[in-house]
């Protein structure tokens, strides 16, 4: 058993991060953009959308993965209450993700093109319910950027702090060294 995930957790791990921050700070510029640079805006948005519906599947696929991967051994043991606190904030991270992709291609008015490649087109044509999953869009790119700070946070926590090589576990041997 290994102190540290396997290869393809820690790929879907940080994937996903770097979807998820790049999507989070890519709507908020958007927002800033849209009026004065319409050519920027139009780049973040079709980068935006081919990333999350990518993050999409590989969400999926974390999922899948997320029961059927390798046990680790985790050197320190952890209380009662931060197992059931990891899990939670992990049950909801996964659950905003889920609503964050789901309501973010259910508020497009439009079709949009795969990194500029392939027409997607959008599944709901009415303004109103579109407008309504942009509402849920953003509560819960908000909600989803708060549990992804705090996860941040408590990985540092119990790396710098604890000192229970939280990181090295998700980094794995060949880069943490």
């Amino acid at each position: 058993m290994n102190d540290y995930y396997d290869k393809l957790t820690r790929l879907l791990h940080w994937i996903m991060a770097v979807i998820i921050i790049y999507a989070t700070l890519a709507g908020y510029i958007m927002h800033l953009v849209i009026e004065s640079h319409p050519h920027l805006f139009d780049f973040l948005s079709v980068l935006n959308m081919s990333l999350a519906t990518v993050g999409f599947f590989l969400f999926f696929i974390r999922i899948i993965w997320k029961f059927n991967r390798p046990d680790i051994h985790k050197p320190t043991p952890e209380s009662t209450i931060q197992k059931v606190a990891s899990k939670i904030v992990h049950v909801f991270l996964y659950a905003f993700m889920a609503i964050v992709f789901i309501s973010g291609f259910l508020m497009l008015k439009n079709d949009y093109m795969l990194f500029w490649l392939i027409s997607i087109p959008n599944p709901i044509s009415d303004p109103e319910i579109n407008d309504m999953f942009f509402i849920v869009h953003r509560v819960s790119c908000a909600g989803l950027t708060l549990l992804v700070l705090l996860h941040a946070c408590a990985a540092l926590h119990h790396h710098y702090v604890r000192k229970n090589n939280v990181l090295y576990r998700m980094i794995g041997p060949t880069l943490y060294s």
